[in-house]
């Protein structure tokens, strides 16, 4: 295809569009996330119910984390995989 994008490349970025977007939510929420987060809490016997809730909070944000590394390993081998279909291209037209 002359000049054009291929359908395999055209594919390859969609798909790291919808990596990147689902990245940059997963970020979002992990930032609000850690806006709740207390490094450091005194609590008596009356507000236990704030350190399940901190705990929960961890537990969110550390899931969240190992999700957030898979897609940026994933996002990476994609991104290289996208340069490697695009030079192969580009060399099959001059």
């Amino acid at each position: 295809m002359e000049g054009g994008i291929s359908g395999t490349l055209m594919s390859l970025l969609m798909v790291e569009g919808v990596l990147t977007t689902v990245a940059v939510v997963l970020f979002i929420y992990r930032g609000f996330l850690d806006m709740k987060e207390d490094d450091h809490l005194i609590l008596d016997a009356a507000e236990e119910h704030l350190v399940r809730e901190q705990q929960t909070i961890r537990v969110r944000v550390k899931m969240l984390s190992r999700y957030l590394t898979a897609i940026a390993i994933v996002w990476g081998i994609l991104a290289v995989t996208i340069l490697g279909v695009w030079v192969n291209e580009s060399l099959h037209l001059i």
